[in-house]
């Protein structure tokens, strides 16, 4: 009995017997089923999460980047037109306002699928050029939102994002976090630590290689670049602004 359970040990999956097969179907027990669900828990819940849960923090991010009617936008970041990001913020600046969106979550999804790492061997991370043909000090705000974690080189970015970025004027970057904090929250409760490794032994990439940049680093990699630099952190929803030199 022992050897068993010892041998079924590989994955959360592998405990799944007789009882849940005859509650959920034999499709249960799929491998690649298995895999599409653990993909649909984690793909396509940043709009509900930003939409439902964190609305209050969203509009404080508005806020903080100073928008007004008119205004130029840099916006990058994942699933910007499903998080509602370019609605707001066209709300904010009108029809004489200009956004130039640039959208990485096709990017980012196949580069963790790939096992596509970035110059610092860091998973699902590359070097950003997004900014390299955009024209010096153009933008009135530069808003990163839910792109934190895939450049390689935060210092390397920081300095071309205020590149563009007019003088005195503001960047946000904001990113519901998937990594260490998350997983140091779930082991805190034994039915949340074995849901997100159920979850994550099908995802396709360990979670302990999600890519992960935290707020002080931000704060290291701007440092000496920008004015007033904040953090601000809730329920794993991390949040950091600066004004341009």
């Amino acid at each position: 009995m022992n050897d068993r359970v010892t041998d079924r040990k590989n994955s959360p999956w592998d405990w799944m017997g007789d009882a849940e097969r005859r509650l959920l179907g034999d499709v249960v027990s799929q491998p690649e089923e298995q895999a599409r669900w653990c993909k649909a828990m984690v793909f396509g819940t940043l709009p509900y999460m930003w939409r439902e849960k964190a609305s209050v923090v969203r509009n404080l991010i508005y806020d903080k980047l100073d928008l007004r009617p008119g205004d130029r936008v840099l916006l990058l970041g994942e699933v910007l037109q499903g998080c509602g990001f370019t609605d707001d913020i066209r709300a904010r600046i009108g029809d004489k306002g200009e956004i130039h969106e640039v959208d990485i979550t096709s990017e980012a999804r196949s580069a963790y699928l790939a096992g596509r790492r970035g110059r610092g061997g860091q998973l699902a991370t590359w070097q950003w050029e997004y900014t390299k043909s955009l024209p010096a000090r153009h933008f009135d705000s530069v808003a990163v939102m839910q792109a934190t974690q895939h450049t390689d080189d935060w210092s390397e970015s920081a300095r071309e994002f205020l590149r563009v970025l007019k003088p005195g004027r503001p960047i946000a970057i904001a990113e519901i976090t998937m990594g260490p904090p998350t997983i140091s929250k779930a082991g805190i409760d034994l039915h949340l630590e074995a849901w997100v490794e159920k979850i994550f032994s099908r995802i396709g990439w360990p979670l302990d290689q999600t890519p992960y940049y935290s707020p002080e680093q931000l704060l290291q990699a701007f440092q000496g670049v920008a004015n007033d630099p904040e953090i601000f952190t809730w329920k794993g929803l991390e949040v950091f602004f600066a004004r341009n030199l």
